[in-house]
């Protein structure tokens, strides 16, 4: 029989948020998560929202818009 093996993980600080979110964009999240053999949906959002705050460039509005 194989070993059941517990690995400790660093404690983040995590905050309770709901947010509503569209059912084909979840269901995307859902099977990248699946595919890929991710650690969770959680952990893929928050990586996910890193990377997108990161490289975030805001357009300046001008009278061209």
């Amino acid at each position: 029989m194989a070993d059941f093996i517990i690995k400790s993980r660093k404690k983040k600080d995590y905050t309770q948020f709901t947010a509503r979110i569209e059912t084909d964009v979840l269901e995307s999240v859902r099977k990248i998560v699946n595919d890929n053999n991710l650690v969770s949906i959680n952990e893929f959002i928050n990586d996910s929202l890193k990377f997108a705050i990161k490289n975030l460039k805001i357009m300046e509005d001008t009278d061209d818009n």
